[in-house]
């Protein structure tokens, strides 16, 4: 490629990955001359050069099905006392259909310690499934008088629910009939950095 501009290759490089992310497709031609003010050609042969340095997501990823895009929310999730939270998204990521199944996901970074019996510990990334049900002894994000929180969903013998820390420090949380309660998603995953 004559003249070739390394900054702009590096520029173009990023913008393609996250325009990939963000938009589950290539950018055209088109878009990335209008993007980098090139004429078409000359996008053309960066983004040629890109591919031939494997500087690019490869297409295979693309292939819908294999792969699911999930919003990433800049937001914590409170394992201890329930805390206000504005739904936020930091980004997008993909996680593998094969071990993370189908289905509309959201991930926060936990925070607290009041999960720590069920393996959940402050920095842990979950993967929420997004649901406005659960199960009795799932985990949830429940949002309790406007306040999000991470517990387990327990029921009392007559029917009433109530959330349940995982850490004897914390007592119950008890739901009454002038809360408002909701189910937003139930823990499907957690990833954790492992530390040697």
């Amino acid at each position: 490629m004559q003249h070739k501009d390394y900054d702009v290759m590096n520029d173009m490089a990023a913008y393609v990955n996250q325009f990939v992310l963000d938009n589950d497709r290539f950018p055209t031609v088109r878009e990335l001359g209008k993007r980098f003010t090139l004429c078409k050609s000359s996008a053309q042969r960066y983004l040629t050069a890109l591919k031939e340095e494997n500087r690019l997501p490869a297409e295979s990823k693309m292939i819908e099905g294999e792969e699911e895009r999930v919003a990433w929310l800049s937001n914590t999730i409170s394992c201890g006392l329930p805390s206000y939270q504005e739904e936020n998204i930091d980004g997008y990521v993909r996680l593998s259909t094969a071990v993370f199944g189908r289905g509309a996901k959201f991930l926060l970074t936990a925070s607290g310690d009041s999960m720590v019996d069920a393996g959940i510990h402050s920095g842990d990334v979950l993967v929420i499934r997004k649901q406005v049900t659960a199960q009795e002894g799932e985990i949830v994000v429940a949002l309790l008088n406007g306040e999000n929180t991470l517990k387990r969903l327990q029921y009392h013998e007559d029917g009433r629910p109530y959330l349940h820390p995982e850490n004897r420090a914390y007592a119950d949380i008890e739901i009454g009939d002038e809360d408002t309660f909701y189910i937003q998603g139930v823990l499907s995953h957690v990833i954790r950095e492992v530390s040697y």
